[in-house]
């Protein structure tokens, strides 16, 4: 059993940059000096307004590096982090308005440094085999690659380059995923604030007043309509023969192992076994076609959350509104149901949808987790675990509490186990299950 904590994490973290194994890092060494500086400075300084300072210094620097490696264009950066400075100064206010909010500055970042240390432990490889099969998939194309079976095919060649592409994107998405996934709580905020105004003005006799609105102009819904049809649309690939699909079907059945319809390892064996003229022939006729398909319960279910505010899908809207990277990747087709792979950049449109989706879907009313197979589950899930970071004023009083609950993460006889532990002597009117209702019915979907 292992306490988790900010110092286990971290330890973890900065290891894992001495090792050069975070890959949006690898050659960068002068954001490599300046992250791991601050990941030290944040596991020892123990002053709040000292440890949001690094926080925001380290989430800026963690977002540019993670951000830039899937797509060099930084326009709207400066905007973001302005946004990000006064998202910190907002919830100070939130604080005061709010006797039971708890710090988001600081967790956003601890949920990435957490879900590193989960999902790259092996302890907890259990628990995202399906998400690492995923991984395995990608791998099998690579090795197709280097054994040379594309021979010249240019398009295959690229086709598959991209598909690779999509597994070496895997910690930016992540990071970029846990580091902005709460960016549109002050929304969900400004009625609570409303409602502590209209408490305090008819001492006043002020009595007529107008509470802050907000909405959406109507000339802004092109824009919001087009944001969810990115959200929705699946891009998945196809490969195909130019002729005979049936003969190039039994070809690949011999190059990959295939369980329950899914790729999951490359047969060695049996591409030494390929003869000359099945090689010529994979080489000469694979191509490789790219289709959308949108879920028509997707796009409602993100409608009614976007309706609602809810502070996810608000999150990446966010991000497609000032960041330019996000509405300039290359996509172009006549027909959803089959594009050509040269006419999209897959794996950054790919990479892109899974940041935004992932953002939106962990406070998705109609988001379940059937199983861990995909970002969106992997940051719902670790969202919900992180509570080590979380300052809060749980106690109804002006003292801000800096750890009210701990964390042991263990597995035991195959299962996961976490244990939220209230054990602070000092608060005598903590109700841990005031604090854990909305934890306990999110677990529950």
């Amino acid at each position: 059993m292992a306490r988790v904590n900010e110092k286990s994490v971290l330890d973890f973290y900065i290891n894992e940059i001495n090792e050069d194994s975070i890959t949006f890092l690898k050659g960068k060494r002068s954001f490599k000096a300046k992250i791991k500086e601050d990941v030290e400075k944040l596991s020892k300084v123990e002053n709040m307004n000292d440890k949001i300072e690094v926080s925001k210094k380290l989430w800026k620097l963690l977002f540019e590096a993670a951000m830039s490696y899937i797509d060099p264009d930084k326009r709207g950066y400066d905007e973001l982090f302005k946004y990000f400075d006064e998202y910190v100064e907002f919830e100070e206010l939130i604080f005061a308005s709010d006797s039971f909010y708890r710090d988001h500055t600081v967790h956003c970042l601890w949920v990435y440094f957490l879900g590193e240390y989960i999902t790259k432990t092996k302890e907890y490889g259990f628990l995202f085999k399906n998400f690492n099969n995923n991984m395995k998939i990608i791998k099998a194309f690579k090795e197709v690659l280097e054994l040379g079976l594309t021979n010249n095919n240019k398009g295959f060649e690229y086709a598959l380059n991209e598909i690779v592409k999509t597994e070496k994107y895997q910690d930016s998405i992540y990071c970029i995923s846990a580091l902005t996934h709460d960016l549109g709580y002050p929304l969900k905020k400004i009625n609570k604030i409303n409602k502590s105004i209209s408490r305090i003005l008819p001492y006043f006799s002020i009595n007529n007043f107008n509470e802050f609105k907000y909405n959406f102009d109507d000339i802004q819904k092109s824009n919001i309509d087009s944001f969810i049809e990115m959200l929705t649309d699946d891009m998945t690939f196809d490969i195909r023969g130019r002729d005979s699909s049936d003969e190039l079907e039994n070809i690949l059945s011999k190059i990959f192992t295939v369980v329950k319809g899914n790729i999951v390892s490359v047969n060695k064996e049996g591409i030494k076994k390929l003869s000359d003229e099945e090689k010529n022939k994979l080489s000469s006729c694979a191509q490789v076609h790219v289709m959308l398909r949108r879920a028509r319960s997707s796009y409602i279910t993100y409608c009614n959350d976007f309706e609602e505010y809810r502070h996810g899908i608000m999150s990446a809207f966010l991000l497609t509104r000032v960041l330019k990277s996000f509405t300039s990747s290359k996509i172009v087709y006549a027909s959803k149901a089959d594009l050509n792979i040269n006419d999209v950049d897959f794996a950054d449109v790919s990479a892109k949808r899974d940041i935004l989706s992932s953002i939106s879907d962990h406070t998705s009313s109609g988001y379940r987790i059937r199983d861990i197979t995909s970002t969106s589950e992997v940051l719902t899930f670790v969202d919900e675990l992180e509570e080590f970071s979380r300052i809060s004023r749980a106690n109804q009083s002006r003292q801000y509490i800096s750890e009210f609950c701990k964390t042991d993460i263990y597995v035991e006889d195959g299962v996961f186990n976490i244990d939220f532990i209230f054990d602070n002597e000092e608060l005598d009117n903590l109700d841990p299950e005031k604090a854990f209702k909305g934890r306990c019915r999110r677990f529950l979907t």
